[in-house]
């Protein structure tokens, strides 16, 4: 048995060192341009920096909207300048809902020019990939704004500046080891969206993408008249899909366990439960989330009324299968202590 005790590395000195500084965003955003008087981006952005988020050191720059404001962020990441999570604003005045933008493509095709009097049709990197996903998680944010229809994931940043400055800092953070959380989002003009509301929003992104997130989670434990219980696959545009879950889900501000756990068997199920009590509690960190997850024992159920919602395929499972499907981490340790020891009975 080896008992020298291992030198640290890098990356955890540093986890370590953030449970005694604040996590540290910057914050990004652009003046007007195209003939526009105001950019929502620049407003959204001084509002922030002047009322402040708890727990955050903020760190704000407005970019220049050409060329040399697109590299800035850049820069600063290959200069080796260290931040939690970096967020870009900028405004899209099509648009009616505040865009979360998934991808940053390789193309600008500018329609007007930008502030430098610039029009350029050409990848924004050479030799670059076609495009960057963020690197935030996607499933943090879907649980931020499950229910909220203003707040969307967008597929296209469009091909001006904005995309362009994404672009270009999604290529150094990839170039690097460890991936920074950074996302840019579109803000609608104020008339679409009021500007308290795009404060806010982006103030919950931030504190969302600062530091992992406790989750409180709740799962339900659902039989047949044969004792199986019932397990359910998550779907192919998931980011957990092809894994198996109990059916559940995270508890609301302002729910108890049993009334999110009723609503959540709803949406997914289509069924109505009742939560009896608690058969398992677990704790597990996720490369990008803290859960706390409670499973509870909601009784038998006729397999004829449970339809899959949010689910791509459900099955019923005994003892003996438990371990036929592939359970998300945070269910493993409890899957094999049910295959040694049996699943508790309702």
């Amino acid at each position: 048995m080896n008992l020298t005790t291992p030198r640290p590395r890098k990356a955890q000195l540093e986890r370590a060192l953030a449970w005694f500084v604040h996590p540290k965003v910057l914050l990004t955003s652009f003046p007007p341009f195209g003939g526009l008087k105001e950019n929502v981006s620049s407003t959204v952005m001084m509002a922030l920096e002047s009322q402040g988020i708890d727990g955050i050191s903020l760190q704000t720059e407005l970019l220049t909207c050409d060329e040399a404001g697109s590299r800035r962020v850049s820069e600063l990441i290959q200069s080796r300048e260290k931040f939690d999570a970096i967020i870009q604003l900028g405004l899209a005045e099509s648009r009616k809902v505040i865009s979360l933008e998934r991808w940053a493509h390789n193309q600008s095709k500018f329609r007007t020019a930008d502030n430098s009097g610039r029009i350029v049709e050409e990848a924004v990197v050479e030799r670059g990939p076609s495009r960057y996903e963020t690197t935030v998680s996607k499933h943090i944010l879907d649980e931020e704004f499950e229910h909220e229809d203003d707040v969307v994931w967008s597929e296209s940043a469009g091909q001006f500046v904005c995309n362009e400055t994404i672009f270009r800092t999604l290529d150094s953070i990839y170039a690097e080891s460890e991936k920074i959380p950074a996302i840019f989002i579109h803000l609608p003009q104020e008339t679409e969206v009021l500007l308290s509301r795009q404060i806010e929003v982006v103030s919950r992104v931030i504190q969302t993408l600062a530091a992992k997130p406790k989750l409180e989670v709740v799962g339900a434990l659902l039989f047949n008249s044969q004792g199986r219980i019932l397990a359910c696959r998550r779907p192919p545009e998931d980011v957990w899909a092809g894994w198996w879950e109990f059916p559940g889900g995270k508890v609301d501000d302002g729910e108890s366990a049993e009334e999110a756990l009723r609503r959540e068997i709803f949406e997914e199920l289509g069924i109505l439960v009742n939560p009896k009590r608690i058969v398992a509690s677990i704790n597990h960190e996720y490369e990008d989330r803290f859960v706390s997850l409670d499973i509870w024992d909601c009784g038998k159920v006729d397999p004829q009324t449970v339809v899959a919602k949010e689910h791509d395929m459900v099955s019923w499972l005994d003892q003996s299968s438990l371990n036929s499907v592939k359970w998300l981490p945070a269910d493993e340790p409890l899957i094999e202590e049910w295959m040694n020891s049996g699943i508790p009975q309702s």
